[in-house]
Order: structure tokens, then sequence, then C-alpha cells
């Protein structure tokens, strides 16, 4: 080997290290970058969102969810419960496998809930640090629609973005159903002054933030949980997705705005807690 080729060679470890370091599980937020993208509270092409997880309660839809690594699931502390399952690399719940023409994902997985971390401090009044982490009864098989996504250990490590996007199997509209085919619609930021005058001085927190879309379209009931994410350029050039919302609550019109979970807040209490939970 030159001396050039180790150098080269020395520099590539190192800047994928960087990048590895950013998030709670390295490798992550990858996807197919021929899919689609963002069509606005209309379905989302199959494959677009590896790390969606979908949450079941009785059997039934109940809320999403997204993968944090082979073993764990970031949700909504309100979503989590008794007599729940958690199923990934879902797409349309009609059907196993799921097929777009002669192109089919591989069957779904599902889980057992082995433990849920609750954060000590949420409230159900407010809203306030409504995040859970769940610990599968098994280890995830990752594949091309089956992916976790990226989360910034530290907040600072977390660009400043304005524009989203949203993913989730809940209502389309208000007093309908919940969708059987992932939708998906792109969000903007607002100030949480915005979501406080809407929710009649309800407070927002510096741990939450306000996203909404001037053309009607917002997460719905049912998307509780899931994530509201944007793509980002890392060092070593790859284009992944990143979680920066955890759906938390909206306008019950699902034509307004939403508060979200500030996800990169809670980089650190993800990592103790998976680490606390392995445990077990």
């Amino acid at each position: 080997m030159t001396w050039l080729a180790f150098v080269l060679g020395a520099c590539l470890v190192l800047l994928q290290q960087g990048v590895n370091s950013q998030f709670v599980y390295p490798n992550c937020g990858l996807y197919e970058t021929s899919t689609v993208r963002i069509t606005s509270g209309k379905d989302a092409p199959m494959g677009s969102a590896p790390f969606m997880a979908y949450l079941m309660k009785n059997n039934k839809y109940h809320c999403g969810g997204s993968i944090v690594n082979r073993r764990f699931v970031l949700t909504a502390a309100h979503c989590v419960g008794m007599n729940m399952t958690v199923r990934l690399g879902e797409h349309d719940n009609r059907s196993n496998p799921d097929c777009e023409g002669f192109v089919c994902m591989p069957s779904h997985q599902d889980f057992g809930i082995a433990r849920i971390a609750y954060h000590r401090e949420y409230n159900g009044g407010t809203k306030f640090n409504d995040i859970a982490l769940i610990k599968l009864n098994g280890n995830i098989i990752f594949n091309v629609h089956i992916q976790p996504i990226c989360l910034h250990l530290y907040p600072a490590n977390a660009r400043r973005v304005t524009e989203y996007q949203v993913f989730g199997w809940g209502l389309t509209h208000y007093a309908g159903s919940t969708a059987h085919v992932l939708q998906t619609t792109n969000l903007t930021h607002f100030p949480n002054s915005q979501c406080e005058r809407e929710f009649d001085g309800i407070s927002v927190s510096n741990n939450q933030f306000c996203a909404g879309s001037s053309t009607g379209t917002d997460s719905c009931g049912g998307d509780s949980g899931g994530p509201l994410v944007t793509t980002i350029e890392t060092a070593d050039g790859e284009s992944r997705y990143v979680q920066l919302g955890v759906v938390s609550y909206g306008d019950s019109s699902c034509m307004g705005t939403g508060v979200y979970t500030y996800a990169p807040n809670y980089g650190q209490w993800i990592l103790e807690n998976i680490r606390k939970m392995r445990m077990y």
C-alpha cells in the first residue's frame, strides 16, 4: 500500500467515525434515492420511509413510531400501553407482501414488547416530554425496506431547518378513517407562539416545537408517535433521513398546526435508556 493510499484510507475512516459519532446508531437514515419524494397529503412511495414503525393495540392500528436500532423503537409516551405489538416494513396494511407493479417488499416483521421506558417527566396534560422508548422482544432483521432513522446525540449537532416531512397511517381527514397506505406531507416550522394561540394558550416548551402547512395538510389523529424528519447530506456524502420531531398533538380538524417533541433534546436520554434496558 502506498503512503498516499494509507493516508486517504485513514481519512475516510476518521470521516466515517465523525459522521457516526453524531447519531445514536451508525449507518442510519439511508433510503433508496430512486424513490419519488414528497407528495403532500398523499400516498408515500413504497420504500420511501424504511424507518417507520406501525404500532398496534389489540391488533388494530394505534400509533406510529420510528426504528432506533436493531431492538428499539421510538414513539410518543401517550401512545404506549398494554396489549401492543409493533410491525416493521409495513406500507399497505391490506396486503403482505406489499407490491407496486412487479416490485414487492419483503414480508413485514411483527414484534411483541419486552419493556417500555417513559420519560420520567412526561405530563399527560401538557404533553411535555411526550416521548417513550420501546424494547422489542426480538432483533430486527434490516433490509432495504427496514432501516433505522438517524437521531442526534446532542442538540448542538442538529441543523436548524424550517421544512420537514411527516409520515403516518393516521386519519386522512377530520372525522375520516385511518389510512391503509402510508401517507406523507410537507410541513413548515412556525413560532411556538402560533401553536399557543391556536390551542387557546396552552404552553409550548423549549423541548417542543410548532409546525404546520399553509395548504391545510398536517399530521392527524393516529399519526401520534411517528417521526417528523428532514434529509441532510453528511460529511461522507450520503443523504440521510434525520428525525427532528415526534408527533405529539394537533388541531382536531387536522388542518392547522401541530406540536412535536423536539427529538435532538432527548439524544442522551435515548442512549441512556437503551443501555439500561439492554441489561434486562
